[in-house]
């Protein structure tokens, strides 16, 4: 299997493209149509890094992210008819960011007819810190992604591959400490993400690197791939209504967006 994965959520924006040889999804369109599935999974020996590439443009990732994609389908020599499954980082982020590679990765599916797996960008940092080391089991592990208006978006994580002990949410940064310190329970803490430098009281907890600042598009293809070999195991893409069929795919806002619809009969003043 081909994986390409995207992330636009933060400043940060990313192309990836991984080879999983142990998951064929040749059967994946006609289990999105509606026929059986017939996906063949093994016991994981990982996934392999085709190429990747990033650009830092929280403004442009709409102008930038198909670039991206280009630079890594051809770093590969692989041509996009050949992609047979995308990973997507799903937020929480910044909201038109967030969009972007969630429509970019729908849009590319259906396209391709191939499924899609979201990840949130929360737990591509914590399976990032838990891999290099920063963190181990039985630490608390608290990734942050600054939220703008004086808050963070954060999730608490005990283990790799572990569902949060604390699922996203956002939270003032003045309260972040003591809901993390509350939720360690004398357990160690360590936080990543860049904007834990500018807290204060975070800042001795934190780790820094490439991939802890920012979710990558490294680390959602890597998820996304064990998603999609889990559902391979266990059938999940025989219906309709099967998690990675393309047409699901939603973001992770996790607070709601400042724009709201007019309504009914309002007039703008002029």
């Amino acid at each position: 299997m081909k994986l390409l994965a995207l992330s636009t959520s933060t400043p940060r924006g990313s192309a990836a493209l991984f080879e999983a040889a142990d998951v064929d999804l040749h059967a994946e369109a006609a289990a999105l149509r509606g026929g059986a599935p017939s996906i063949a999974a093994a016991p994981a020996p990982g996934a392999r890094l085709l190429a990747a590439t990033s650009y830092a443009d929280v403004h442009g990732h709409a102008e930038r992210i198909f670039g991206a994609v280009d630079e890594v389908l051809a770093a590969a020599g692989i041509p996009a008819a050949a992609v047979q499954a995308l990973g997507c980082d799903v937020g929480p982020g910044s909201f038109t960011g967030v969009r972007v590679a969630v429509a970019a990765a729908k849009g590319v599916a259906l396209a391709l007819d191939v499924p899609v797996a979201g990840v949130t960008s929360l737990e591509a940092m914590a399976a990032a810190a838990f891999a290099a080391g920063a963190a181990s089991p039985g630490d608390l592990l608290v990734p942050l992604i600054d939220a703008k208006k004086g808050e963070v978006f954060l999730a608490a994580f005990d283990a790799p591959s572990a569902a949060p002990s604390l699922p996203p949410r956002h939270l003032p940064r003045d309260a972040a400490f003591d809901v993390v310190a509350e939720l360690a329970a004398g357990r160690r803490i360590v936080v990543v993400g860049a904007v834990a430098e500018e807290i204060e009281a975070l800042r001795p907890l934190a780790a820094r690197g490439d991939a802890l600042d920012f979710p990558d598009a490294t680390w959602i293809g890597r998820l996304a791939i064990d998603r999609l070999r889990a559902a391979a195991a266990g059938g999940e893409r025989g219906s309709a209504e099967a998690p990675h069929d393309p047409a699901l795919l939603e973001p992770l806002y996790v607070r709601a967006p400042d724009a709201k619809p007019a309504e009914l009969g309002y007039t703008p003043p002029r």
